[in-house]
This record gives structure tokens, C-alpha cells and sequence, in this order.
């Protein structure tokens, strides 16, 4: 269900700088950027050449800005490997760290292998290699991958795991909130089914308990539970953005009557009469974004934790802010996190004076709304409160 309203205006103007330097984060994925320039020490000079002196420059620079026209400077880190071996348990982001100062400008380096099999994607025991284009530009490629040998085995019974590429971000950071999270209108929760009673006159339900349903011709045999939550208002003007509904748990269904019949199964939190069933959707691919910054001059506000039990914001907390499907976020977009700004008197010369706050982490979005979106803290550099700013990076 779409919830629609009138675009919101993003903020004032970030200066001329800024755009340029954002501009080339927009390209397709995993492609490499033709001539950045290069934030790093020189690669090895060629046998019998002279080698160059100095930090490495791409192409003529833009008038006026010291880059090249539409290009951001690639920060690579003075410390990164020449190869690297991934593991269990690495993410996208993790990895471009190793090499990147900003992790989001993986794809202007990235080089596809067409010689291997889903060349987009990294997998467990890949070998990443570092190394300069004939052009002067780093690259990143895989520089190994090892098939599984097929071997011959006496028929038996055993359980395989298979091996799948390494996610974007931790997936158990994420997991539950990208298919337990809702954020519906307060007409759109009133017209879902609801729960009428359970079998045994109880005030709460759980797991095995029988209850029934009405609202709707249920034709699935598994419905998701939730809980109509809090309502998520926009700072400042206090104009609704949907409300957040409290995942519960499942309902199998039982018999397709008036009212129906289902069991409870997989409750985490207790069930009462009331609560709604919103209907399983398919599973989608997604992980399958990769990190990239928000379009200049964006920017919003933090206004919900989706973990209602944690009180403090750290890394890999999951938030929502107010910026939907109508600003253009897309999952994998960055924003830079910044406290708000506050007064102080002047104990000298008087009056008070605008302390502007500082930054205080980055975001990633995973998840997007029509009105507001799922972000996922990566990194956390000083305190991180509700109402705090999300920019372009």
C-alpha cells in the first residue's frame, strides 16, 4: 500500500564544490572511472623510466576546483593491501574499507573479470588484488578463484551449506528488520485482519495457541502478526509519515472460515485481540545493493530507532529517517551523519552564538519506504541522538 503526499523541499543548496564531487558516485555499478584523481602514493615505476614525483593526478583538472570535470577524488588508504583474501563474515562495506577511505567509491575501482562467473559478485576465499590501469587508475579485481573440485562419493545422506557472496552489510544487523518491518498509514493498518479471540478465553497468546480472524478471504497459509505502533511524524511541520507496526510473530492458517481459524507460531512477543495480519510476500534479492552516496543537497532527520529496546544509537543500530521513495533513495545510498546545531551564550562578548554540529558517523539505507526509509549505522564517531541530521557525505 502507497502512501503519497507532496515532495518534500531537501534543504538549502550544499555549494558548487560539493555537487562536483559527488557527481561521479551516480554511475552504473562496479564500473571503474575513467582518469579520477587519485588521493594516494604512486605505484612502482617501470624498470629504466623515471618514475613520477609526488602524489598521482588523473587528467586536466576542472576549472576553478582542482578535479577533473564531474569527477570525486578516489581516497585510497595510505595503509591498504596489495592482495586480500575474503573470509567468512565480511561485508561489502568491511572490505572496501581496507582499501578505501570512503568505502562508498568501491565502484570506481572495481574491475569486472569476464573470465569468471558472476564477475559482480565476492565470494569466501576470493583473492582481491590491487593494482594501476595502464591509464594510472587503481583498480580492484579477483585475482583467484578456486572452483570446488567434484569428487566421487558412496551414496549417502549429509546436509551441504552453500557458499553465497558476501553481503553488502552484516545481514543479521538487518535481517529481521528488512522482513519483519511495516510502515502503513493509520487507515491502511484499519483495513488489514485482525485477530478476534483465541479459543480458551485468554487475555494473551503465543506459540501452539488457536485463534481466530475476520477481515478479510484468506487465501495463503501464512500471515505475519504485528502490533500497530507509534506514529512517525515529520520535524518541524509534525506531518504524519505512516505508522511502524511491531512484528509478533506468524499465524498458520487452519480453516478458511468467518470467522477463520490459525495457530500461532514463531511469537516473539505475546499476542493480544486486535493485533493485525499483513500477508507474506515473496522473498527478494536483498542484498544485492551496493554502497553509494545520496544525491547532493539531500538531507533529513533521524526519527525512530527500529529497535524499540535499545536506547542508545551505536553501529549497526537500525534507524528511520524521513526520507522515502519520493526524495530518490534507493537501498545502498550513504549519508553522513551530523549532531544539530545548538546556541551558547557568549561569555565575553555577549549574545549567543550558533554552534554548528558536528559529524557523528555514516548511514546506509537498506530498506525504503514511500515516506520514510530503514539506515543502518556503519560507522559511529562520537554520540549519535534522535533529530540528528542525515547529509550527502
Amino acid at each position: 500500500m502507497n502512501i503519497t503526499r507532496p515532495l518534500r523541499h531537501l534543504g538549502t543548496t550544499l555549494s558548487l564544490a560539493t555537487a562536483v564531487l559527488l557527481g561521479s558516485c551516480a554511475q552504473s555499478p562496479f564500473q571503474p572511472e575513467a582518469g579520477p584523481t587519485i588521493i594516494d602514493e604512486p605505484p612502482p615505476a617501470v624498470s629504466g623510466a623515471p618514475g613520477p614525483a609526488g602524489p598521482r593526478v588523473g587528467p586536466p583538472l576542472g576549472p576553478g576546483l582542482g578535479l577533473p570535470a564531474g569527477q570525486a577524488p578516489i581516497a585510497l588508504r595510505p595503509d591498504h593491501p596489495q592482495t586480500y583474501t575474503v573470509v567468512p563474515g565480511d561485508t561489502l562495506w568491511s572490505i572496501a574499507s581496507r582499501f578505501l577511505k570512503n568505502p562508498w567509491q568501491w565502484r570506481q575501482i572495481w574491475r569486472k573479470n569476464q573470465q569468471i562467473r558472476n564477475p559482480h559478485r565476492i565470494y569466501p576465499g576470493d583473492v582481491l588484488r590491487f593494482s594501476y590501469d595502464p591509464a594510472g587508475n587503481p583498480q580492484l579485481e579477483i585475482g583467484q578463484r578456486e572452483e570446488v573440485p567434484l569428487l566421487k562419493l558412496v551414496p549417502e545422506v549429509r546436509v551441504e551449506s552453500l557458499v553465497e557472496p558476501i553481503p553488502p552489510v552484516p545481514r543479521a544487523a538487518i535481517e529481521s528488520f528488512l522482513a519483519r518491518g511495516q510502515i502503513l498509514g493509520a487507515a491502511d493498518w484499519q483495513k488489514l485482519p485482525y485477530i478476534l479471540a483465541d479459543d480458551d478465553d485468554q487475555a494473551i497468546y503465543a506459540d501452539r495457541d488457536r485463534v481466530y480472524a475476520r477481515g478479510a478471504d484468506f487465501d495463503q497459509s501464512r500471515y505475519q502478526v504485528f502490533r500497530v505502533g507509534e506514529e512517525l511524524r515529520e520535524p518541524g511541520s509534525g506531518r504524519s509519515l505512516g505508522v511502524s507496526g511491531v512484528y509478533l510473530g506468524e499465524a498458520v492458517l487452519e480453516r478458511a472460515e468467518d470467522p477463520a481459524t490459525f495457530v500461532l507460531a514463531k511469537t516473539i512477543a505475546p499476542v493480544r485481540a486486535g493485533d493485525r495480519l499483513v500477508e507474506i510476500e515473496e522473498d527478494k534479492e536483498v542484498y544485492s545493493f551496493e554502497p553509494h552516496p545520496v544525491p547532493p543537497d539531500t538531507q533529513g532527520t533521524i526519527i525512530a530507532r527500529l529497535n524499540t529496546d535499545v536506547t542508545q544509537i551505536t553501529q549497526y543500530s537500525s534507524v528511520v529517517v524521513n526520507l522515502g521513495a519520493q526524495e530518490g533513495m534507493e537501498p545502498g545510498h550513504v549519508l553522513a551523519i551530523f549532531g544539530k546545531d545548538r546556541k551558547v551564550e557568549d561569555p565575553v562578548s555577549g549574545g549567543s552564538v550558533r554552534i554548528p554540529g558536528e559529524r557523528a558517523g555514516l548511514l546506509m539505507i537498506y530498506k525504503v519506504h514511500d515516506l520514510v526509509s530503514y539506515g543502518l549505522v556503519m560507522q559511529a564517531e562520537r554520540s549519535i541522538r534522535m533529530q540528528d541530521r542525515v547529509l550527502t557525505p
